[in-house]
């Protein structure tokens, strides 16, 4: 068997805490604990399923990964200024100059 992975463990974390509401004293607080583990621990298994399919597929990652930012969003004088004709016409958003769509909510300009 592998190593577990990053998930698997955090799922055993979960399990541990989970049995160690036990030791709460007031029914209420120990029912609402173990409430709120029991949900993460599902929603754990359901993660791990979902990345199990997703590394099953034969298709490529959809995930990019660069060494650099495609913009800067620190440099915000790319914005260019705001008139009839750099307003997407949809939302109403400032467009940006490099841009051939509103960055806000996909309109092709």
């Amino acid at each position: 068997m592998s190593e577990p992975g990053d998930v698997e463990i955090f799922q055993r974390w979960l399990q541990a805490k989970l049995a160690a509401t036990d030791h709460i004293e007031d029914p209420e607080e120990r029912q609402r604990r173990r409430a709120h583990i029991e949900s993460a621990i599902s929603e754990t298994i359901s993660f791990r399923d979902s990345l199990q399919k997703l590394e099953s597929l034969e298709s490529p990652s959809p995930f990019i990964e660069r060494d650099s930012a495609v913009r800067s969003i620190e440099n915000r004088n790319d914005l260019v200024a705001s008139n009839d004709s750099n307003v997407c016409p949809k939302c109403s958003s400032q467009l940006l100059a490099d841009l051939d769509f509103c960055p806000v909510c996909g309109e092709e300009i």
